[in-house]
Order: structure tokens, then C-alpha cells, then sequence
């Protein structure tokens, strides 16, 4: 017999209460999402696709992803 660790006991435990304290999903109920919620995802979705441009900014360079149409002052670029 395998001998598991305190915290492994101590997350199975974490998971069963957690698991017994979310309701139920009834289907006959529909789901109603919150316009505020999808807007807020949308804004962070946005935000994690700049800082990633901003982050791989000269990798996108090397391959010819990035034109110099319009180009960005120096002052609005990441270090």
C-alpha cells in the first residue's frame, strides 16, 4: 500500500466539501449570464492579446508580421 502525502489528503478533503456544497445543474432552469461579466472578459481577452504583441514584439518582427505603415512612438512600447 502507497502512502500519500498530508497535502494530497488534504486536497482530496478540500475537494469533496467543495464538491458537496455546489448545488446541483437542473436543466429545466436556463442559464442567464451577466452582460457585465462577457464585457469584462472581453476587456481582459483585449488586454492579454496587447501585452502579448508587446512581449513578442520582435519575434513577430522577424518574421514580417509587423509593418511600419503607422509607426508607434518609442515613448508607448513595453521595455
Amino acid at each position: 500500500m502507497q502512502i500519500r502525502p498530508k497535502t494530497y489528503l488534504h486536497f482530496i478533503s478540500l475537494w469533496r466539501s467543495l464538491r458537496n456544497a455546489i448545488p446541483p445543474h437542473h436543466d429545466d432552469v436556463p442559464a442567464e449570464t451577466s452582460p457585465f461579466l462577457i464585457y469584462t472578459a472581453a476587456v481582459l481577452m483585449l488586454l492579454l492579446a496587447i501585452l502579448e504583441l508587446d512581449a513578442h514584439r520582435g519575434e513577430l518582427a522577424l518574421l514580417g508580421l509587423l509593418g511600419n505603415d503607422y509607426p508607434i512612438p518609442p515613448a508607448f512600447l513595453g521595455p
